[in-house]
């Protein structure tokens, strides 16, 4: 189904909005974005954290539906630990549960990113105050293209289930490599607080 995807990007400038003193901003109300590498240091804790969170779930997902290689999710999956005080999804652009849609501050990044292949979407971070958000993008694999590719490519008993399950569902027509949406994670800069 959904497998974790990174990228990265050679600068933080999104494809619109201001950008000062090095941080980009999309607009007056949104958090400042930075890639994660070039955050400042005050959030790099949080981040590193946010990280684990992520690559935590990620690897649950993966041991849930075999998405990749064994050996190699094995290698990476073997130290992954939930961490405590750190809230972690999945979202999209084109949702197929409403439940995972986008937590505030992440909206207009996902928006702007969506129908972008996933190599070209770098992760972002977000200072958010006393917390730091993570987007961490998710590349559509094979595995996923059994319930996400176009309706005609999709198996009609799959497509009956996913109507009854989903009927609001809009998580179609992706291609291998599209960007399928992000794994999100919000961290206290202080480890405990919420």
């Amino acid at each position: 189904m959904l497998a974790a995807g990174g990228a990265s990007a050679p600068s933080a400038t999104p494809s619109a909005g201001p950008r000062a003193e090095g941080v980009a901003v999309a607009s007056s109300r949104e958090p400042p974005r930075h890639l994660p590498a070039d955050a400042p240091a005050a959030l790099r804790p949080a981040l590193a954290r946010a990280e684990d969170a992520i690559r935590a779930a990620a690897c649950d997902v993966e041991r849930r539906f075999g998405e990749g290689d064994p050996d190699a999710n094995a290698a990476r999956c073997d130290s992954a630990r939930e961490v405590p005080g750190i809230e972690v999804g999945r979202t999209s652009a084109r949702l197929r549960n409403p439940a995972n849609a986008a937590p505030a501050w992440a909206r207009a990044y996902v928006a702007e990113t969506d129908g972008k292949k996933a190599a070209g979407v770098p992760a972002m971070a977000f200072d958010l105050g006393d917390r730091v958000g993570l987007l961490r993008p998710i590349e559509l694999r094979k595995r996923c293209l059994g319930c996400h590719a176009a309706p005609e490519r999709t198996a009609a008993s799959t497509r009956a289930w996913l109507a009854r399950a989903y009927p609001d569902d809009r998580a179609w027509g992706y291609a291998l490599g599209d960007l399928r949406g992000f794994w999100w994670a919000d961290a206290p800069k202080v480890p405990g607080e919420r």
